[in-house]
């Protein structure tokens, strides 16, 4: 027969292990529960208004390279790869506005304004005579556009690995007009053979083509600039 003390020392003992079987499943529950608001946490693209503009367009072809006698057109590119580009945004609750292809840069700049975008992305695709030439390179004008383009113009270089003649500081193109940080990216030569040839694979259904990842490598870009800290002066958001 158990004495007073033996018996208080089980009965102890016993409710400690029950309360531990008893708390094993709440510990369980939270732990998947944790994840799910992780999971449900806001894009940091939610709200953004994300300037993409297609360079030339309309009468406007651009450079124009070649894969097997095929025509291959800089703007039908620089729609390509906008498209793609838009779809992305807006499915992370951003809004991908496409800037409207007028003859103007600078009314191009003021159509994205006029839309309240935050940032803007002029998409283009060099060209050369020589049809092996290929680099990734990008343009900005003012201080805001270099901050901007640090992040998305290393993001293509990483995508596309190709030579990288990194970002250039001059008076051209969209850049030079208005406020908005902006980008003028050249990220592939259209006249390049293998860079032609793989804009008709992508037109023909290959997947990962260099449409796909730049269209990638920008919105991972939009994506890092828009989650940075403002501690540094910078601008994530209006």
């Amino acid at each position: 027969m158990l004495d007073a003390y033996t018996r208080l020392s089980t009965n102890h003992n016993f409710e400690i292990m029950s309360r531990k079987i008893f708390l094993m499943p709440l510990f369980a529950v939270t732990i998947l529960i944790l994840p799910l608001f992780n999971i449900g946490a806001a894009s940091p693209l939610s709200g953004k208004v994300i300037a993409i503009d297609a360079g030339h367009g309309n009468v406007e072809t651009g450079a124009v390279g070649y894969c097997g006698g095929i025509p291959v057109v800089e703007a039908d590119v620089n729609l390509a790869v906008r498209g793609l580009l838009k779809e992305k945004i807006d499915a992370a609750e951003g809004l991908g506005y496409e800037v409207a292809q007028l003859s103007s840069r600078n009314d191009r700049v003021a159509d994205a304004e006029s839309a309240g975008a935050d940032v803007l992305i002029s998409i283009h695709h060099n060209g050369s005579s020589n049809t092996s030439a290929d680099y990734s390179q990008s343009f900005v004008t003012q201080k805001n556009d270099k901050v901007f383009a640090g992040y998305i113009h290393p993001s293509i270089v990483n995508a596309l690995w190709l030579p990288d003649k990194g970002i250039k500081s001059d008076g051209y193109g969209m850049t030079v007009y208005g406020s908005l940080p902006g980008i003028l990216t050249e990220s592939y030569f259209v006249t390049d053979t293998d860079g032609a040839c793989d804009f008709i694979d992508y037109q023909n259904g290959v997947i990962n083509t260099r449409v796909q990842k730049e269209a990638q490598a920008m919105y991972d870009g939009l994506v890092a600039y828009f989650s940075r800290s403002t501690d540094g002066g910078g601008r994530p958001n209006r």
